[in-house]
């Protein structure tokens, strides 16, 4: 999930035992709020035959988990709540970092699941989800006049990045990106 007001996104996947993930329906709300992004949830799953209690991972924006001066509950404790009246439904499981991977690191993560160095493909994404797909084929980073990239990506369409942003908080948790090099604890030579 990403928590905003304009839109509210989420991303519906699933990830298999060879490590694919599979992106099977996508959230997008305009001018909404996580009681109806949850409603949406619902409507969307309660379709499929899902055995009960059905695994329910949650995956998200850190920033979900801050409280406001207007609101008594945060985000992730709104969704923990609303699913905890469907507990018979879902056996739910929040994976929610206490902060945010960089913006960077979650691009490669995606980036990388879309098809990594070796040509492999590890996420699949449903052709409904047309928000996520547009999102994937059209967000870039921020240039400056000469053209040179940023480290931010370009938000001047508000539409774009959000859903793309929920998805990447899900692979970066997964499939972080590793350094290759760092102490190892056996010689080399």
């Amino acid at each position: 999930m990403d928590f905003n007001v304009n839109p509210m996104c989420a991303v519906v996947g699933q990830i298999m035992h060879d490590g694919t993930v599979h992106v099977l329906d996508e959230i997008v709300r305009e001018d909404s709020n996580t009681p109806a992004a949850c409603e949406a949830f619902l409507e969307r799953v309660q379709k499929w035959t899902l055995d009960a209690p059905h695994p329910l991972w949650l995956y998200g924006d850190a920033t979900g988990d801050n409280r406001h001066s207007s609101a008594s509950r945060t985000d992730w404790q709104i969704v923990q709540d609303f699913l905890r009246g469907y507990g018979w439904q879902f056996r739910v499981s929040p994976y929610v970092p206490r902060e945010n991977p960089s913006v960077k690191d979650r691009t490669n993560c995606v980036n990388s699941s879309l098809r990594n160095q070796l040509g492999q493909h590890r996420l699949l994404i449903h052709p409904r989800c047309r928000e996520l797909i547009r999102d994937l084929e059209q967000v870039g980073w921020k240039t400056d006049a000469h053209g040179n990239a940023s480290t931010e990506l370009d938000k001047s369409d508000r539409r774009r990045t959000h859903v793309s942003d929920a998805l990447g908080y899900l692979i970066a948790y997964q499939f972080p990106m590793r350094s290759s090099i760092g102490f190892r604890s056996e010689r080399l030579f």
